[in-house]
């Protein structure tokens, strides 16, 4: 075949030109949010197990290739894995983006920091929680929240510890002091140690409200390492009797080392097909969140709008989240003498259905 030169040469430059430098840090990708640059590139922030999407996003947008690369703490003698960009541009853009466009402020400090105005769109593991509702109204501020992936709150032992499976009341016995010994529930004799995290942190707020509902919880030490997400890694590898409760995907895809063993509830195991079929107990949401005052021609709000659209959703399930149209299919409900009927995702009735809907008929019933 005969090579034309006169084309060729124009379309070479032209992909070279790709790549950020000092003069031009505009990135032309194929597929992404038209004008994106790291110039303009928003202010994004949120959870500790949201950070690898967050930074594989960025990645995709500017054109720039990534690693996963464990990364060891020393003082805790543990590990986990994060994703490290292979930047192409100046050390000036590298520290622009790394210092004000990807921060990392875990879950309630990245509510806090949207509401004042300090970042553009945030990245977590819950919805707003209690506290910060209290604190938008105070401000005057409203927000715009979205599901963008499927997680599932886990709950943790040390991998010794017998027990493979409790009970959605075994657990709330646990937490409520009601049980007090693994054998109560199938274990060894041995006392119960259970583990809460912080106030606000998205682990806990998930507990408190899915698990606990309204019960009372006992008075229990919070994870003695910090408020990290790492804390009940690093303390149910040293304590056997140890039970506490983590995000699955940072236990699946960030940490994954062994340390801790993720067990089944109501005889479902915690795996992620299950939280893809929808049968484990505690599927949760991830969400993005924005301003409702935002610019809506800005990039923050293209890169909300972005990150739900088909190609964003190819980034959520390339950062090793469900995304949604994997767990929410659109399916009908036939049964006897009872027309087909659609639900939407608080089980309120709708006429047809829309993108995000799964089919409830009286219970909610596991789609795939």
């Amino acid at each position: 075949m005969k090579l034309n030169y006169k084309t060729l040469v124009p379309a070479l430059l032209s992909a070279l030109a790709l790549s950020c430098n000092a003069n031009d840090d505009i990135v032309q990708t194929p597929n992404g949010i038209d004008g994106i640059s790291i110039n303009n590139f928003p202010i994004i922030d949120g959870s500790d197990s949201t950070e690898p999407l967050r930074t594989i996003l960025m990645c995709k947008l500017l054109g720039y290739d990534y690693v996963w690369e464990r990364m060891m703490f020393a003082q805790y003698g543990g590990d986990a894995k994060r994703v490290m960009p292979q930047y192409t541009c100046s050390d000036e853009e590298r520290h622009h983006i790394t210092d004000n466009c990807l921060l990392r402020n875990n879950t309630h400090p990245s509510f806090l920091q949207l509401i004042d105005g300090k970042v553009e769109v945030i990245f977590t593991a819950r919805s707003i929680s209690r506290d910060e509702a209290v604190y938008a109204e105070e401000k005057g501020v409203e927000l715009i929240e979205k599901p963008i992936a499927k997680d599932a709150l886990a709950f943790l032992v040390n991998p010794v510890n017998p027990v493979e499976n409790l009970s959605i009341e075994q657990i709330q016995g646990i937490y409520t002091g009601d049980i007090t010994n693994w054998s109560e529930v199938g274990g060894i004799d041995t006392l119960i140690t259970p583990y809460v995290r912080n106030r606000n942190s998205g682990s806990q707020e998930k507990f408190e409200t899915m698990v606990m509902a309204g019960l009372t919880i006992k008075e229990f030490p919070e994870l003695q390492v910090g408020n990290i997400m790492m804390a009940p890694y690093y303390q149910l590898r040293d304590d056997k009797s140890g039970i506490a409760y983590s995000p699955f995907y940072y236990y699946n895809v960030i940490v994954d080392n062994g340390f801790t063993k993720a067990i089944g509830v109501n005889g479902v195991p915690m795996t992620k097909e299950n939280v893809r079929n929808n049968t484990y107990p505690y599927v949760t949401d991830v969400y993005a969140a924005v301003r409702s005052d935002i610019d809506k021609s800005s990039m923050a709000y293209k890169l909300f709008e972005y990150i739900t659209s088909e190609e964003g959703q190819a980034i959520v399930e390339e950062s090793g989240y469900i995304p949604l149209a994997a767990f929410a299919n659109i399916k009908k409900v036939e049964k006897e003498e009872q027309s087909e009927a659609y639900y939407d995702l608080q089980g309120r009735k709708t006429a047809t259905p829309a993108r995000g809907i799964y089919i409830k008929d009286g219970k909610k019933i596991a789609v795939k």
